[in-house]
């Protein structure tokens, strides 16, 4: 039967998901202890792009290089992004609490910081699995890409495709448990590799054209 060779579509719809389950118990793996977190959503993204764009090799090899390689930064990274989360929801309800006047303008301040921060989040970890930068350049480009792509579809989907597992969690309780064992992280950031890809080649011809020389991790 010609759909179970090794080079049919099927099979390779099979391997690719096959891929994605191993990704995703690695990142849940590595997500367990929490603190390493960033360096886990860091190497799951360098190993999709990687998928994405058929480059890819032997993925748990490439996922552990990339979680080693990264995991200073990434790790600073995740923790600076809870921090900023906790002290925003931390204003939030203390806003809520005071309801006065003041208070509804200082919500509306609060909501854009926070989307403002959302957006520049939605990239820090690709962008990092990506590129060879420092924290403040890695932070840079993160919001160099929420400008390009703001108000597209791939950033409108990437914002709601991040926190689409949890959601299915709050929803649906116990039956979400497949969904989480076999692609909750990265289903959907396998469809964010997809999208930011292009995005990707159109910052990085930008790069070429602005200094002639683009710097990526290999």
């Amino acid at each position: 039967m010609k759909f179970l060779e090794i080079d049919s579509p099927f099979m390779r719809v099979l391997g690719r998901i096959a891929d994605l389950m191993i990704i995703n118990f690695l990142t849940i793996l590595l997500c367990i202890p929490i603190i390493t977190a960033g360096a886990a959503f860091t190497a799951m993204h360098y190993v999709l792009l990687k998928i994405v764009r058929d480059e890819e090799g032997y993925i748990v090899k490439q996922y552990f290089r990339s979680f080693k390689e990264n995991f200073l930064q990434a790790t600073i990274l995740w923790i600076g992004m809870l921090a900023v989360s906790a002290a925003l929801f931390v204003d939030w309800r203390i806003m809520r609490m005071q309801g006065d006047q003041f208070s509804g303008v200082m919500l509306i301040l609060l909501f854009a910081a926070a989307l403002a921060s959302y957006l520049i989040m939605i990239y820090i970890f690709p962008v990092l699995s990506r590129y060879k930068n420092t924290i403040r350049g890695t932070l840079k480009t993160s919001l160099s890409m929420s400008v390009l792509g703001i108000l597209t579809l791939r950033t409108i989907a990437s914002a709601i495709l991040i926190p689409l597992p949890f959601i299915l969690a709050l929803l649906f309780g116990y039956a979400s448990v497949p969904f989480f064992a076999v692609i909750c992280f990265s289903g959907p950031g396998y469809l964010r590799a997809m999208m930011y890809s292009g995005l990707f080649d159109k910052y990085e011809g930008k790069e070429k054209n602005s200094d002639g020389e683009n710097e990526e991790s290999e």
